[in-house]
């Protein structure tokens, strides 16, 4: 064995040449089964996606020159592309970051099954967010005033209540019927201030008499709205709602699966 033989021995017998020597294989077989790190492969699958898109633009297919335009263009940005994430520009803007967050958040939707939820669900989620939907009270009421101003406004009352409780129609006695079907705080900008806290507070019944430092007034309140819709009022909102929000529950499971495969730390 020659001087020479032994020291390449020696040689390939240290560590460090070893781990290069692993370092190039590896080098070697990647760019055998993976490529050229800096080739870009124009796939049937590309040119399948850049007609696509082409015709939804257009209107019509590409034909062969527009298709090379297209795919020239798709070369450049896609050089760009990788040379900016070889950059880690991704990483540094918070723009980008959002934007490829929202794609996760999108792929997801994707994934949801799409269907009409049933009666018993919407009437379930309405129980759940009744407050989502309420709305101010309203008051569907009518009055006869008689301001304090009129001589015998009071008698005047009077007679018109006792005419009432014979069953007479109350517009058919020479005096406006004033009525409407609003919320406490419309009443109090279409009738007299105090008039409008009264008529809130009626028990829905017959008529009442109220008295206002401006007037004597026969009032009644024929109902109250609670303010919550049904079901079959809401309609379509409601519907849409129940989608968005069982929706966005489904996304979020899903997401979090992905959440769940990683590990987070914290550096002191």
């Amino acid at each position: 064995m020659s001087s020479t033989t032994g020291g390449w021995k020696r040689l390939l017998a240290e560590p460090a040449v070893q781990f290069f020597a692993l370092g190039v294989l590896l080098f070697v077989a990647h760019r055998a089964f993976v490529g050229a790190p800096r080739t870009v492969v124009v796939t049937p699958a590309v040119k399948a996606d850049l007609v696509r898109r082409f015709q939804d633009a257009n209107g019509r297919p590409p034909d062969a020159s527009e298709l090379a335009m297209e795919v020239d263009k798709w070369k450049k940005e896609e050089v760009l592309f990788r040379e900016a994430q070889r950059g880690h520009l991704d990483r540094d803007d918070p723009g980008i970051r959002s934007i490829l967050v929202d794609k996760m958040r999108m792929r997801a939707a994707f994934e949801v099954p799409k269907r009409e939820p049933t009666n018993e669900e919407l009437d379930a989620w309405l129980a759940a967010h009744r407050s989502a939907y309420a709305e101010p009270p309203r008051y569907d009421f009518e009055f006869v005033a008689f301001p304090k101003t009129e001589p015998r406004a009071h008698a005047a009352l009077d007679d018109f209540a006792r005419a009432v409780e014979q069953g007479k129609n109350p517009a058919s006695l020479g005096r406006p019927v004033m009525g409407g079907n609003l919320t406490a705080d419309d009443l109090k900008s279409k009738v007299e201030p105090a008039l409008a806290e009264r008529i809130v507070a009626l028990a829905p019944s017959t008529w009442q008499r109220v008295e206002t430092p401006q007037s004597f007034a026969l009032a009644r309140v024929k109902s109250v709205d609670s303010g919550v819709p049904t079901r079959e009022a809401l309609g379509a909102r409601l519907v849409a709602d129940w989608k968005r929000a069982t929706e966005q529950e489904a996304v979020d499971r899903i997401l979090q699966r992905i959440i769940d495969r990683y590990h987070f730390e914290e550096e002191p």
